[in-house]
């Protein structure tokens, strides 16, 4: 499975982190749909707005496990969606992302969220806070 990542899973040190794992990646837009940060937190969140443009990250042939993992770190919040991500060569590639809910719009603040920012003075505060699932089940079994 493709996975449009536009926040905090954009940085592979955070990919990494949640998922074990290391994934070929594009960078890659997303049409109609506006990140915004969310109110007192450093990540953003991820809704439609008719004309936005959303740049991320496009991580290729993710595997099931990954998946959970990553459904797991966005927590109940947010909701795997099938979108199509289009490559900065103008590809369309079917992908999911992770929107936030339509009951929790409200966590949403009107600033636009800035992945520049988020490394410069987020980042490493967020690895840190970061300390992954208890378990991780062997993955070359």
């Amino acid at each position: 499975m493709n996975i449009f990542t536009y926040g905090s899973l954009m940085f592979p040190s955070v990919m990494r982190a949640v998922t074990d794992h290391e994934f070929p990646s594009l960078k890659a837009r997303l049409r109609d749909y506006a990140r915004y940060k969310v109110i007192g937190e450093a990540y953003p969140g991820l809704t439609p707005l008719e004309g936005a443009v959303t740049e991320g990250v496009l991580y290729l042939d993710v595997d099931v496990l990954s998946v959970r993992r990553l459904d797991d770190f966005e927590g109940e919040f947010y909701e795997r969606t099938q979108i199509p991500a289009e490559t900065l060569d103008g590809d369309s590639l079917t992908a999911n992302t992770y929107a936030i809910k339509a009951q929790y719009l409200d966590r949403l603040s009107s600033e636009p969220w800035d992945p520049e920012h988020f490394e410069k003075a987020d980042l490493l505060e967020f690895m840190a806070s970061y300390r992954g699932f208890p378990e991780r089940p062997c993955c070359r079994c």
